[in-house]
């Protein structure tokens, strides 16, 4: 397959794969209101989501690198994930639901991590394809398929984004099939020796760190935003116009991000990134208009290309050839999955307990801890170049 088909492949691959997240994420808290579960028990559902990515990412990570490999693990979790997601239409009681979560992240919480050392294996053989314009076109499915979705719940049910995401799923699994790109085999026995490798790797512990900190405040975001639309005199309709403007801000940095982090630097990449989500994180505990909430998700265009552009390059980088897909795994496992899990517990708590605009105060505080461990990073580096 010629290099030009393969960037379109992908282009495809990524729009329809994170539009398959969009029938997820952005209206599943939703969801849960809909089933008349409190906030504090939507905070453990929530933490649910992400301890089971905590667990089940670096599993996969581990089938992914020595047994299947890449390509055969995605399948596998595509199709098993577009079955299960389809429980949540049936279910009514929250025990049912918790049992729903756990089986559906257990496939869907890879599928990005390991999608995504799927096509960073296709650009080391295609010099020419670029990573953050592949990723662009994730934003945009994003983008168009949860501001249709907005528009489809209020008119008809939330159960239809379940529905939605298996149809959407199926599709993807065609496109990534039509790929003629077979990754490195697997079939190399487990080697503790190299897990303890990634974990034990000062560098990559800090940015881990700072990436947990990060998306504490990312996943509580996610989780909450909804209530926030809510609190500030929206409705679902305006929820879904909230991740629309989200998702399309990003498209101008992922298309030329690559490019000015060489200039700058990863570190400095990501420093900026996070200096900006606290600004954008406090400026939403004082909004008091959903319009406005609305136009701060603007800054979505220099907060997370950066932090996502970054972290993945700095991963990448400081990883053996051989562990690539284990690392961005647990990576994603102890940032995503952790930092989401702390995120949306505090964030349940904090909304039974007080209200939205105190939680975004706190969520601004902890994109300033990410910032600090990051700045401890670059003079860590410094120190070792030294």
């Amino acid at each position: 397959m010629g290099t030009k088909m393969l960037k379109i492949k992908l282009y495809f691959l990524y729009y329809i794969l994170f539009s398959t997240s969009a029938c997820f994420y952005p209206f599943i808290t939703l969801y849960f209101q809909s089933r008349n579960i409190p906030y504090y028990k939507i905070g453990f559902l929530f933490a649910i989501n992400s301890f089971v990515s905590i667990i089940c990412q670096p599993i996969w990570g581990i089938i992914s690198d020595r047994y299947l490999g890449k390509r055969k693990t995605i399948f596998f979790i595509m199709i098993s994930s577009a079955i299960s997601i389809i429980s949540f239409i049936f279910i009514k009681s929250f025990e049912m639901i918790l049992i729903s979560i756990i089986i559906f992240m257990a496939f869907q919480s890879p599928i990005v991590p390991i999608s995504d050392a799927y096509c960073y294996e296709i650009i080391d053989k295609n010099k020419a394809i670029q990573y953050g314009k592949i990723r662009l076109m994730g934003s945009m499915g994003y983008a168009v398929t949860a501001l249709i979705l907005g528009i489809v719940i209020k008119k008809s049910s939330i159960e239809s984004t379940f529905i939605s995401y298996t149809i959407i799923m199926i599709c993807t699994i065609f496109m990534l099939k039509s790929i003629n790109f077979k990754s490195k085999q697997a079939g190399v026995p487990i080697n503790i020796n190299d897990i303890s490798k990634i974990i034990k790797n000062k560098k990559f512990i800090l940015i881990s760190l700072a990436g947990m900190f990060a998306s504490v405040a990312m996943g509580a975001n996610s989780s909450y935003i909804s209530v926030l639309i809510q609190k500030t005199g929206g409705d679902v309709s305006k929820l879904g116009l909230v991740w629309f403007v989200i998702a399309m801000s990003e498209l101008p940095l992922f298309y030329i991000g690559n490019k000015i982090m060489k200039k700058i630097g990863i570190l400095n990449f990501f420093i900026i990134g996070t200096t900006f989500f606290v600004i954008r994180f406090f400026i939403n505990s004082i909004c008091t208009s959903y319009k406005t909430v609305i136009l701060v998700q603007l800054m979505q265009s220099i907060t997370f290309p950066l932090y996502l552009l970054s972290t993945i390059e700095y991963v990448i980088k400081n990883s053996d050839s051989n562990m690539k897909t284990s690392a961005l795994t647990v990576f994603s496992a102890f940032t995503n999955g952790l930092g989401g899990l702390l995120g949306n517990i505090l964030g349940g708590y904090i909304l039974q307990l007080s209200s939205v605009f105190v939680l975004y105060k706190v969520l601004s505080l902890s994109c300033i801890i990410s910032t600090v461990v990051a700045l401890l990073l670059k003079s860590y580096e410094r120190i070792k170049i030294s």
